[in-house]
């Protein structure tokens, strides 16, 4: 029988929106899955909900005028979970967070406020403060810094973040408990006001877990009842694919995504997914492995690892996933942006430094879409037998 997907894959599709429609079959010799890593909305099943006479929603269900006038809860953590609450601070009659634990948040500028923040966090050299990379091809003599300077240098950065976002002003428990960079992967930008709110109390933080829905509201593992009128979850996304093939198994029995380079499946041939192997400038790392992926499908990458190899590759990297960046579900590289390129660039045979000096190699944020320029030319290249 070969291989999955060893001659290519027949696609049914039917129209948008028309679920009776028959569906239409093609045949095509490549398929790549960019559906998105944020489509499937996570809610957590908590008993009694049809006791609750309120309006559940999603967070990417909240639109202009959601929040208005109407006690508001939201659950969560991150980004989604600070801006949302920010904003029902000043539309809402009243503005809940309920958080199970306090999540870093970076401000826009660092250094008391004098420098941003990607100048900081978002350079080789910051990126080197960093637990080391999983890929040895990746490690350059930076990321060997002395783990007591590292510490050092955390240290600073986590009061200078304390301050610059304000945190500092507010009590001790709405602070992160762990210090920097743990759970650096899950921080967004800090909203603008939200720790003015909190102090003004426009917004009452709850650190808990929910337990069930009431009749008024939600109740607390403290037994504690917070009334709302809307409860919005900003509580993340599945990333499922409901679509493909059951013989193409992604993910592994804890639900972490089983992809090689956070693109291709072991399992199956021509078939790739792109967008799933997450970085914080994400357009770049997109684009970095549309152009590797192309390598891939035209077997031009410096070497072509055998299924075997893949596994193993993998098993190494959520191994280290799990250990540095918890909860990442397989897919989420973090700010691991400059060495998530670097890989891909050495996979590719082009080269990783991309700056003119190593000041710039090393200082500027490695995010700079013109130091990537010209890849489509190298690809070219590269397709007719050269690097």
């Amino acid at each position: 029988a070969g291989r999955v997907g060893a001659s290519g894959w027949w696609i049914d599709s039917r129209p948008a929106g028309e679920k009776t429609a028959e569906a239409q079959r093609e045949r095509f010799d490549y398929v790549v899955v960019a559906s998105g890593a944020h489509h499937h909305a996570h809610l957590p099943e908590l008993p009694g909900r049809e006791s609750f006479r309120g309006t559940v929603l999603h967070s990417n269900e909240v639109r202009a005028g959601t929040c208005a006038g109407r006690r508001v809860v939201v659950v969560g953590g991150g980004k989604s979970a600070l801006d949302l609450i920010t904003r029902a601070a000043h539309e809402a009659t009243s503005a809940t967070l309920v958080q199970r634990k306090v999540n870093w948040m970076v401000p826009e500028r660092l250094l008391l406020g004098l420098v941003g923040y990607k100048w900081i966090l978002f350079t080789r050299f910051g990126e080197a403060l960093l637990p080391r990379y999983h890929d040895p091809a990746c490690i350059r003599s930076i990321d060997r810094i002395d783990e007591r300077v590292k510490r050092a240098l955390w240290w600073l950065i986590t009061r200078d973040m304390l301050f610059s976002t304000g945190l500092y002003r507010l009590p001790k428990h709405l602070r992160p408990a762990r210090a920097l960079p743990f759970h650096l992967a899950h921080a967004g930008v800090m909203p603008r006001g939200y720790v003015r709110a909190v102090r003004r109390g426009l917004i009452a933080p709850k650190v808990s877990a929910v337990e069930a829905y009431t009749e008024q509201g939600l109740r607390l593992v403290t037994g504690e009842e917070v009334a709302a009128d809307v409860i919005v979850f900003a509580t993340g996304h599945h990333k499922v694919f409901p679509f493909l093939d059951p013989r193409v198994p992604v993910h592994d029995s804890a639900g972490r995504l089983r992809l090689y380079r956070g693109i291709v499946p072991p399992d199956a041939d021509r078939l790739a997914f792109v967008g799933f192997r997450q970085v914080f400038n994400n357009i770049m790392g997109m684009e970095l492995t549309a152009h590797w992926l192309t390598r891939h499908f035209r077997t031009t990458l410096r070497t072509t690892p055998s299924e075997q190899e893949m596994r193993e590759a993998i098993d190494a990297r959520l191994a280290w996933q799990e250990q540095v960046l918890p909860g990442s579900g397989g897919y989420d590289f973090g700010p691991y942006d400059i060495h998530c390129a670097d890989e891909l660039l050495h996979d590719m045979g082009l080269p990783s430094h991309r700056a003119g000096n190593l000041l710039a190699e090393y200082l500027l944020p490695g995010g700079l879409a013109h130091r990537y320029a010209g890849l489509t030319r190298s690809n070219g290249v590269a397709g007719r037998g050269t690097t």
